[in-house]
Formats: C-alpha cells, structure tokens, sequence
C-alpha cells in the first residue's frame, strides 16, 4: 500500500508531462490544435485547383512565342558580295579582278564589307548603298537595278558572313559561354545549345533561364528535349542562362527512410516522393498526420481563396498543407500534389504508439517496484 501510494503522484506528474515521452517531431493533434500556423487540409478539388493555379509551362511561354527570327542586317555585319556580268561583259572585261568563269560570266568578289554606324556600305561601281535592317536578297536586288545601266544583265549575290548585331548570349553550365549569332538555321533554343556544344551538367537537373527585356522564363531542359513545343525561337539580344539546380525536399517522421530526398529539376509527385523514401511505415505512421511545411506565395493562397496568417510582409507564407491517408482520395492527391524545392515532409507517430511507450515506461517503473514489495513480504 505504502509504494502504492508513493507511486501514484508519481504516475500523474508522468502522464501530465508527455513531452518527455520519446518521439520523432510534434503529433498529428499538436499540429492541428497549434493557431500560430495556417493549416490547408488537400482535398482532390483543392489540389487540381493549385495545379491549374501553377501555370503551365506552355502557357508560360505564350509571351515569348514568336516566329523564327529571319537575319536583318544590322551595325557591325559583315556582307561579303559578288558581282556577276553576262557575256559579252561590258563592265567587268575591263576589271583586273575579273574571274572568268567555265560558263562564260565574269565575276568580281567585293571586299568584305562591314556595316558602318550609318548603315551603309561601299560597292564598287555602285558607291555607297544602304543595308541596315534589310535582307541581303534586298540589297542584291538594288545593286543589280544601280548595275544595269553599267553592265550586261548583272547578277549579285550578297552573304551575310559576320552576324554581330543578331546574336544571343549564352553562359552558365555549357561548354562554351559566348555570343551565338541567330541565322537562318539558328533560331531555336536547341539550336543555340548545341552551337556552343552542350551542357555540362546532368540533364534532368539542368534549368534553361530565358531573359528577353525585363521579362524572364525558366524550362527545364528535360521538358524541352521532351516536348518540341517548348523549343522556342529565340530573338536577339535574349540571355540564356543554363542552371544546374539541385532541387531536394528533405522527408521526417515515420517512414522507412528519413532522408534529403533529390529530385529532377522537372519537379516530382508526394507519392513519388514517398516511394523514394520507402513510404510510410505501417507499425508507426499515424494516417491522418502526413504534413508538407512549405514557404507558399500569399498570391497563390489569396487566389485560392486560402485564409492564411502572416507575421511579416514578405511575399513567402509559412504553410502546412495536409493529407488525410485514412481516406480512398487521398491517394489522388499524392498523384496530383507537386513537391516543391525546400519542401519538408512530415509522418507523425500514431497515437497508439505513443501510449504504448508511456505504458512501457510506466511498467518499467512498476516492476521493479513491485518486485521489491513482494520480496519485503
């Protein structure tokens, strides 16, 4: 009776004090009870409204769609040119330049010429011609027309040979970072990366940064080799910037692994997220206590229509997003549920587990308890 008694207090102060009770992060009711945080249960109709609230990569690059950039000639090109006369050859037979070719037309090759800051450049026989922002098969044509009183049914071919003021910059994670001209079998992103020899870094961790202006566009290369609607045509002046970005969320609690989980710059599913770390662990897991921690966009939750609490004026909002797995949909919503770059993905202990280690300890203080009065008798 007298340990009895001498127990009982202490059993109280034990069962009141459940912090000291061994466990792996706060429980499923902790979190839910706790008024300083914005708690978001996922419903299959909450998730696919995020999923269409998070645009598209398609219909993100709808502003910078356009069509393939066809060379114009600009300040610092350089045209190469040459003149053709029919026999019988009445301006360049004359010429010490002349070439006469096997078909009988003479030909003259014009210096490489560059594009001076007014536009212009200068031909022979002709004098100064202006280029800028025309199409070397329009400058042809007016030296033919200025060369038709001079000579016997010419012909010029002009070539664009330096694209200098038609380029792209490309730097980062590639073999060669340089200014990449945009020609008539250069104008798409794919093209420009392989003009500079590739990536260095793994493809399904490799970002694109488009910068066009104060505009701005991110695709992962995986998407792009992927899909042909997202090798866009490039415009000049625009900046590729290539990313080696190692996303990674980091998975607690009652799971078969607890780890840094890495994913593809692509973005992976909470149920492919799940399965790399062994899932939930059927002996421990609480159901109802699967929680993401997320920083989330105030604009994302305001739009959907989210009440949340924010202690400052950043435009990031601590969330906690959770799945209920005790009911059928939730595993849509694993399917459908993006994990994000910095996400932690939380198990809670199920409550049962809980009582079982107070009751262990509550027996591993009894017993020898116990035994020590049953010897005294």
């Amino acid at each position: 009776m007298r340990v009895s008694v001498l127990l009982f207090p202490f059993l109280i102060l034990l069962s009141g004090c459940s912090y000291i009770i061994p466990q792996s992060g706060p429980s499923t009711y902790a979190v839910r009870q706790n008024e300083s945080i914005t708690l978001v249960d996922l419903t299959p109709q909450l998730v696919s409204r995020m999923k269409q609230e998070r645009e598209s990569l398609k219909e993100k690059i709808r502003a910078f769609l356009t069509e393939p950039y066809s060379p114009v000639i600009g300040k610092g090109d350089v045209l190469e040119i040459v003149i053709y006369e029919s026999p019988p050859a009445v301006l360049l037979a004359s010429s010490a330049s002349a070439i006469i070719q096997t078909d009988g037309l003479s030909s003259l090759t014009v210096p490489s010429q560059m594009v001076d800051d007014m536009g212009y450049i200068n031909v022979p026989f002709v004098g100064r011609v202006y280029v800028l922002g025309r199409r070397p098969e329009e400058v042809a044509r007016e030296i033919e027309e200025r060369l038709s009183k001079k000579a016997n049914r010419p012909q010029v071919v002009v070539r664009l040979a330096g694209f200098f003021s038609s380029t792209v910059t490309v730097f980062g994670h590639v073999k060669e970072s340089r200014k990449v001209p945009l020609t008539y079998s250069t104008t798409t992103l794919l093209d420009v990366l392989a003009s500079v020899g590739g990536v260095t870094s793994p493809v399904e961790k490799t970002l694109v940064q488009i910068t066009r202006g104060k505009r701005s566009l991110v695709l992962p290369l995986e998407e792009v080799l992927e899909d042909p609607e997202l090798n866009i045509n490039l415009m000049p002046g625009d900046v590729i910037t290539v990313i080696y970005k190692n996303k990674s969320a980091t998975i607690l609690g009652a799971t078969g692994k607890n780890m840094e989980l890495e994913f593809e710059a692509k973005g992976i599913t909470l149920s492919q997220a799940l399965g790399r770390a062994g899932g939930l662990r059927d002996d421990i897991a609480h159901a109802k206590g699967l929680f993401v921690f997320r920083f989330e966009d105030r604009g994302v939750l305001e739009r959907l229509g989210i009440r949340y609490r924010a202690y400052t004026r950043e435009e990031k909002v601590p969330v906690v997003y959770r799945i209920d797995m005790s009911r059928p949909e939730s595993v849509f919503v694993l399917r459908d549920f993006i994990v994000e770059d910095g996400d932690i993905i939380y198990i809670s202990t199920a409550p049962a587990v809980q009582l079982g280690k107070f009751l262990g300890m509550i027996s591993d203080i009894i017993q020898p308890i116990f035994m020590i009065e049953v010897i005294s008798r």
